[in-house]
């Protein structure tokens, strides 16, 4: 099904993730911005606020044919996650890294979530004991992400 216009990735992007990050939005001319994480209820804290160590995943709709994801909080950190980040050309923020995607790449983010498997795949040693945790669930959103993005393109 190859979305035609805004409107229409848009679209499939609110039925897949139930809506904008902004609750509050609606109508698909207003918001551009969805949570693509797989959060629930278990990852925030007594205040309501998400675990330091939570790694958020984040999409911006820039164009029918453009997407930038947005990684914040607790990303894994290794040398392939590094190599992978810098071979799409992704911007680091003080508070955020961005990734653009463009139609046809949505496939490369499985190399992410691969990464972030290697982490912690059996044997591997890790300093940050939280990635025992963060690492399967962001792979498993990224690959999500990407099968959603692919079926849109």
């Amino acid at each position: 099904m190859a979305v035609k216009s805004l409107d229409d990735l848009k679209k499939v992007l609110f039925d897949a993730y139930d809506g904008f990050a902004d609750k509050r939005i609606k109508k698909l001319d207003k918001g551009m911005y969805f949570i693509v994480d797989d959060r629930d209820d278990g990852d925030e804290d007594a205040r309501g606020e998400l675990f330091l160590w939570f790694c958020q995943i984040g999409l911006k709709v820039e164009a029918v044919d453009a997407v930038t994801i947005t990684l914040r909080g607790g990303v894994p950190e290794s040398p392939r996650v590094a190599q992978w980040l810098e071979k799409m050309g992704a911007q680091k923020t003080a508070f955020a890294i961005e990734v653009p995607i463009q139609r046809g790449q949505e496939a490369q983010l499985a190399g992410l979530a691969d990464a972030f498997r290697a982490i912690t795949r059996r044997g591997a040693r890790y300093d940050v004991k939280a990635y025992k945790y963060v690492c399967p669930r962001a792979a498993g959103a990224l690959e999500n992400l990407a099968k959603v993005l692919h079926a849109a393109w």
